[in-house]
C-alpha cells in the first residue's frame, strides 16, 4: 500500500472521530463545517500533497 493511501486512511478515521463528535454534542454551523471540509482540506494539503511529493522524487 502507497504511503499517501495510509496517510488518507489514517484521516478518514480522524474525520470519521470528528463526525462522530458532532453528533455526540449536536455542533452546528461554523463548527461542522470546520471539522469536517477545513479537516479533510488542511489535511490532504499540508500532510498528504507534501508525502506524495517526497515520493515522487525518490
Amino acid at each position: 500500500m502507497k504511503k499517501t493511501t495510509k496517510l488518507r486512511l489514517i484521516g478518514g478515521g480522524i474525520l470519521l472521530f470528528n463526525l462522530w463528535l458532532i453528533g455526540a454534542y449536536n455542533l452546528e454551523g461554523i463548527p461542522v463545517l470546520l471539522l469536517t471540509f477545513g479537516f479533510a482540506m488542511g489535511y490532504e494539503y499540508l500532510v498528504v500533497r507534501p508525502a506524495s511529493k517526497t515520493t515522487e522524487n525518490n
